[in-house]
This record gives structure tokens, sequence and C-alpha cells, in this order.
């Protein structure tokens, strides 16, 4: 059995990926601003990214590291200030993670770090593997960026590019499911943007074979086998949860209006393909959309 401290624990990712290391037997430790002891069978310690402070308690007998740590992409309005934000709490985060592993003494054997298949910008139907060049756009900055941060780190690093995350607790799903509640299926910028997705079940169980399995190193997408276009998407969330609602194209222009650059997210076309991480041996339990949504759905996680 282990010991993780995971950055950015109390997140969607963070609190899902606890309970099932815990389900194993593992011990898991949070990092955060607040320390708060022992809450539900988690330590808690101190740290401040922007001061790229961090109590060095918390690395003693951690064997891994899980950065989940940064500002919502989706949480605010992208002013140049939130955008600053959004990029400097990633950067921060990993510069204090590291300057830690640099200072005080440990025997962490790996970092593994959320990124994001915003790394990819747009890129219509084409494929992208893990050497795929960075696009265009803020979203391309902030992974490129982020995904820099870790090159200085001393343990072997792992970065999980990840796409949307299905959980009904949280993230993309429900928001995209609200509109079907009321009779509504939105198709959004003419629903032919490819959509990457991942179970969260699927995508913890990545988290914990990236730690376990010395062989992982460098950039994996996190992504299923199987990603689809936006239109796929909301039309099997409607099959299997909201069959009256009617579908209801919303235009990209009519998006650039509402969210500005931030329409980005839903307009970005990003198709990632999940070879190398099915060749490091990593097999998932849900490859098809309408296999993730029923067990989602049905399990309410």
């Amino acid at each position: 059995m282990a010991n993780i401290l995971i950055a950015g624990g109390s997140g969607l990712v963070g609190q899902h990926l606890t309970t099932m290391l815990m389900a194993q037997g593992h011990s898991v430790s949070w990092l955060s601003r607040k320390a708060s002891g022992n809450s539900a069978g988690v330590r808690v310690f101190a740290w401040n990214p922007s001061t790229h402070s961090l109590d060095p308690q918390a690395l003693i007998d951690t064997d891994h590291i899980v950065s989940l740590a940064g500002s919502s992409i989706a949480g605010k309005a992208w002013t140049n200030q939130y955008k600053s934000e959004i990029i400097g709490s990633r950067k921060d985060a990993a510069a204090t993670l590291i300057n830690a592993l640099d200072t005080h003494p440990h025997k962490v054997k790996s970092l593994v770090a959320a990124s994001a298949v915003g790394y990819y910008g747009d890129r219509d139907q084409h494929i992208c593997t893990e050497e795929t060049s960075a696009g265009t756009g803020f979203l391309s900055t902030t992974t490129r960026e982020w995904e820099e941060a870790y090159t200085a780190s001393p343990v072997r690093t792992v970065l999980l590019r990840i796409g949307i995350v299905l959980s009904t607790k949280g993230g993309a799903l429900p928001v995209m499911a609200a509109p079907l509640i009321t009779g509504v299926c939105p198709i959004l910028g003419g629903g032919k943007q490819y959509m990457s997705w991942i179970h969260i079940d699927d995508l913890c169980q990545m988290f914990m074979s990236a730690m376990e399995s010395e062989a992982w190193k460098g950039i994996y997408n996190a992504c299923g086998p199987a990603p689809c276009t936006h239109k796929e998407f909301m039309l099997t969330l409607r099959e299997q949860r909201f069959r009256y609602a009617v579908p209801v194209p919303v235009p990209s222009f009519a998006l650039k209006l509402l969210m500005g650059e931030k329409s980005s997210i839903v307009t970005d076309s990003t198709r990632a393909g999940a070879q190398k991480i099915q060749g490091a041996g990593f097999r998932f339990r849900f490859d098809s959309l309408k296999q993730a949504l029923t067990d989602i759905y049905e399990r309410k996680i």
C-alpha cells in the first residue's frame, strides 16, 4: 500500500480519486491553503502555490504525488486578469511541488500531473497523438506552459492530457445536460466539432496506473478510445436520459457573442487518440459513450 499526496484533492477528480485509492487500502493526504488536520481519513497539509510554500511534513513517507491544482477554466469570464490567474495557478503549483522535492528530504517515486487536450487547439477531424504539435489560442497556450512547468521535476513524471470528464457530480456533464431537462437539446456550433471524453472511473484508474507502473513516463492522452462529435454526444445523452428533448441548433456566431473567446471551450474540435495509453497496457472499462453514460447515471457518480 502506498502513501499518496494530492494537490487539488477537493475537486471533482481529486475526491473521486481519493475514494478509489482509499478503497484499495492506500493512504491519502491533501495539500490545501487551509490545513484542517485529518478529515474523513484524509490528512491535510498546508501549502500556498502563490508563495511557493509547502509544509515539508507533507513529503514524509509520501510515495507518489498527484497534481490536479489550478483555477477553473470555465469558472469565470476570460478577462485578461482571470486568464493570467488560470495560467499562473498551474505554473505556481508545479513550481511549488518541484521546489519542495528539490529542497526537502523525501522518498517520492513519481509525480503524476493533470494537463488537458486543450493543448491541441482546434484541429477539425484530425486525430491528435501525443506527438501532435500544440495548437493556437488561449487553451493551447495554457496547457503548453502548464506542461513546460513540470520539465524540471526531479522524479519520474507523467502528464495526463485529460478530455471531458464524465460525472454527474460536477464538470461539464451536468452543464450540458441541464437544458435537456427543460426539453431542449442544444447542438452547439454546428455539432461537427469532436469531443474527447473519459469516464471518471477510467481517468482515476489512469492516475493509479501512472503511479504504479515505472514504465509510464512523459505525456499520455487521458481520453476514451472513441471520441465523438458534439452532435453525437448530445444525441446520445438525449437518448439515455432525455428522449423528449428537441434538438435545437445554436450557431457559432451566437456562442461567440454570448461567451467571447471562451466559446472555444465548446466550439474547438479535438479528436485525441488513445493508442499510446493502450499500448502502455491500460484497458478501458468504458470504451463507448453510451456505455459510459449508462453507468454514470445508473450509479449517480
